[in-house]
């Protein structure tokens, strides 16, 4: 009987002193939501979309770094009309942070991957089943890598809530080009004719503005 009395009056006591701990000891991670708008190249041919994400890593000191995952859904123009697409950003990052009060700059860099559907290619007169095929391979393969850079501030709510605001651009560096320029010529042998450049430009540069909440633990 005094063992389950002792038991029944440790369990509190063991919980007040975890929630304690967790109220004093300094924060070391961080996890937040945010939504974003975000602007493409206009060689992408999309449109400025809404977008949601999550970030998740080290928050404290002067130095942190993170994991960021962004949705966004821009349109595009197909004829008289729009259809939607998803972009994905997924990345690492390492940040620099200023510690100045409650209003805490910071700057980063990261490298991952962008991904985007739903694109359109027009075939070439003459093309055959095999061509239009590889074509469409080559449209849809559209996850290429990304470096970014830009900067944002934090206000702390509280000592475990911040509001963070963040101003970002991803140079989008396309993977297909290796693949469309042995399409290209593929084509060229088959049809006939000069093929336009697949890739046009394989560098682009997309913007991202967000707004989030930062939980710290």
């Amino acid at each position: 009987m005094m063992t389950t009395g002792m038991t029944a009056v440790r369990s509190p006591i063991l919980a007040g002193i975890l929630l304690t701990l967790l109220a004093v000891l300094p924060a070391t991670a961080e996890i937040s939501a945010f939504v974003a708008t975000v602007g493409f190249d206009e060689d992408a041919s999309l449109d400025r979309g809404p977008g949601i994400g999550l970030r998740w890593g080290k928050a404290g000191g002067l130095l942190g770094g993170e994991t960021s995952l962004l949705i966004a859904r821009p349109e595009r123009a197909v004829g008289t009309s729009k259809e939607s697409a998803t972009a994905l950003f997924y990345e690492g990052r390492v940040l620099v942070n200023i510690p100045v009060g409650q209003v805490k700059p910071f700057v980063g860099v990261g490298f991952g991957a962008v991904t985007i559907t739903g694109t359109d290619v027009e075939l070439p007169t003459g093309a055959d089943e095999a061509v239009s095929q590889a074509l469409n391979t080559v449209a849809d393969l559209q996850t290429s890598t990304a470096l970014s850079y830009g900067g944002g501030v934090r206000y702390a709510l509280n000592e475990r809530l911040d509001l963070r605001f963040d101003l970002r651009q991803y140079l989008v560096f396309s993977v297909k080009g290796i693949a469309a320029d042995q399409l290209q010529e593929q084509l060229e042998d088959q049809t006939g004719q000069d093929i336009p450049d697949l890739t046009k430009n394989r560098t682009v540069r997309h913007n991202e503005l967000s707004l989030g909440i930062c939980a710290k633990f």
